[in-house]
């Protein structure tokens, strides 16, 4: 037996069996030649070429993000994060001073993660306050959830954003009492800025992949699913994807989830086009709602904090119904944002609808985020085999739990039934683990820490948020790896460490199973493997 690489430890979790083993794992090449449990034969370390000892660390699969929006992952990581910004001014002051330090290589300058319902006076930012430091060059700073984004006037005109500028479907410009723009561009709106601002060249697009795989495998992450529509279309070209594959510049698989509402016979076509071990175009993906702290969220039952308002759809539902079952009949996988419960109700409606029309089929439909969800919908997704697609670390949003906004717009009854991870398992029996970044961050130990404590950084509320819907460490790590290819139908390929499957390995700084739940979100990385090759090593502090 061949073996290029032995990877022995007291620690091996394969995410198949519940809990970690004593053994080795061989690769020969890009595959796992075999997997064993106990002491390594003589022979068998007679035979490899190289050895890495884990000891106690833990042993995992690559972590599959199965939620990013790559090229806006690639800024996260080279532009400033406002989140923990308490105010407009705080805000504007980190970009200024960001740009001081690193001064932006674009005609435009880029920030992140700022939010008003985070800030101590909740009140919308202007313009003004950009326009101060940053008269004469664009700047676009996108809201913490990506539904929204905050501008200075010179990005304005150079959209042709002004009075005259009509609200588009499924957005809205924030206005003074003049009509005139005030700088805040709510949902689709957002895409009348993001068209211009956020229109790479490929070297550009090249750069901001490679700042995200530094950082993804930095934390064991080897896949991702690349969710590429915005409100002005798909941001990613797959002929720069491409081209670094051919010229072994990926070090994560990437799985492409272009526009549903896009042209399918094209989409056909990239799939027939891009299909590598590293690239794939395997679903397709839009927006059904937004999501409920801005009341975008589309509810069954009214907003708490706004009676009468049930939130709002960012596409037209019919497009989205006549689509979903042509996608399905050519053997596209779907992806839908869902946040609200009516929302997810309603994609539900839509898959069941393509099922009944086409039959059942190789796709792995999934509602992404389902942070909201009647319990008739939860069966009825189990028995339709539609994947939940999740973001743990969301439930956390805030720093302390008694800041949470779901309070307040959901009511304290609805808010304690949000993200019902453990029933959604119950009942389909998989979950796929992901960020969402950049609204979240990539790093894996958050979305696993939140996702079996359910707690807020303040370690309230006692006992965890809604804590009958804990899942235990297994269930997070097997999503965030099995259930992630299970997603895009690769689970004979990837998320295990199993014989004849890719050799992404990862080597945690500890092991997860032994170790206080209180320090898993300071966890790290050691040694990231992709298909038999170290693409990351952590320096010794």
């Amino acid at each position: 037996m061949a073996i290029d690489l032995l990877v022995r430890g007291n620690n091996i979790f394969d995410s198949v069996k519940k809990t970690p083993f004593k053994g080795y794992v061989c690769v020969d090449g890009d595959k796992i030649s075999a997997v064993s449990q106990g002491d390594v034969p003589d022979t068998v370390l007679e035979s490899a070429k190289k050895i890495i000892d884990a000891g106690d660390r833990l042993v995992t699969p690559g972590f599959h993000d199965n939620h990013v929006h790559l090229i806006m992952a690639g800024l996260f990581q080279v532009y400033v994060n406002l989140l923990s910004a308490k105010s407009e001014e705080e805000a504007v002051q980190m970009v200024v001073d960001a740009e001081k330090s690193h001064p932006s290589e674009t005609d435009w300058i880029y920030g992140f993660c700022w939010y008003h319902v985070f800030w101590d006076n909740k009140v919308l930012p202007t313009k003004a306050s950009l326009d101060k430091y940053f008269p004469d060059k664009p700047v676009f700073l996108l809201n913490w959830e990506a539904h929204g984004a905050w501008v200075n006037s010179k990005a304005l005109e150079i959209c042709g954003i002004d009075e005259n500028t009509p609200d588009p479907f499924g957005g809205r410009i924030e206005r003074d009492e003049n009509g005139i723009p005030t700088g805040v561009l709510h949902e689709a709106a957002t895409g009348l800025v993001t068209r211009i601002a956020m229109d790479f060249t490929p070297e550009q697009e090249r750069n901001l992949i490679k700042a995200f795989m530094n950082y993804a495998n930095a934390y064991g992450i080897t896949s991702v699913t690349d969710v590429q529509p915005y409100f002005h279309g798909n941001m990613g070209s797959l002929d720069v994807y491409n081209d670094m594959d051919i010229n072994n510049e990926l070090s994560i698989r990437i799985h492409v989830a272009p526009d549903l509402l896009g042209d399918l016979d094209q989409a056909e076509q990239w799939r027939d086009k891009y299909y590598s071990d590293n690239i794939r175009v395997s679903h397709l993906k839009q927006f059904i709602d937004g999501v409920p702290t801005n009341h975008t969220g589309l509810l069954l039952d009214e907003y708490a904090d706004l009676p009468g308002e049930y939130g709002i759809c960012l596409n037209d539902l019919d497009s989205i119904e006549a689509a979903i079952p042509e996608a399905h009949r050519r053997g596209f996988s779907i992806k839908l944002h869902s946040c609200g419960d009516r929302s997810l109700q309603l994609g539900v409606n839509y898959y069941e609808k393509a099922i009944k029309m086409y039959g059942k089929n190789e796709c792995r439909h999934a509602i992404e985020h389902c942070e909201l969800a009647d319990p008739e919908d939860i069966r009825r997704m189990g028995e339709l085999g539609i994947v939940p697609s999740i973001q743990p670390d969301a439930i956390g949003m805030t720093e302390k739990f008694a800041d949470n906004p779901y309070l307040e717009t959901l009511g304290a009854e609805r808010a304690g039934t949000t993200w019902a991870f453990k029933d959604m398992l119950d009942s389909i029996g998989v979950l796929a683990l992901g960020s969402d970044c950049p609204v979240m961050d990539p790093n894996p130990f958050l979305q696993i820490y939140r996702g079996v404590t359910r707690l807020h950084n303040d370690g309230q509320p006692e006992g965890g948020w809604n804590p009958s819907q804990k899942l235990t460490l297994y269930d997070v790590l097997r999503g965030y790896t099995w259930g992630s290819a299970y997603a895009v139908a690769r689970e004979n390929e990837l998320g295990t460490l199993e014989e004849g499957k890719f050799a992404d390995i990862v080597i945690l700084d500890r092991n997860l199973f032994t170790s206080p739940v209180d320090d898993w979100q300071s966890g790290k990385v050691d040694i990231t493997i992709m298909s038999g090759n170290i693409v990351y090593e952590r320096r010794p502090a």
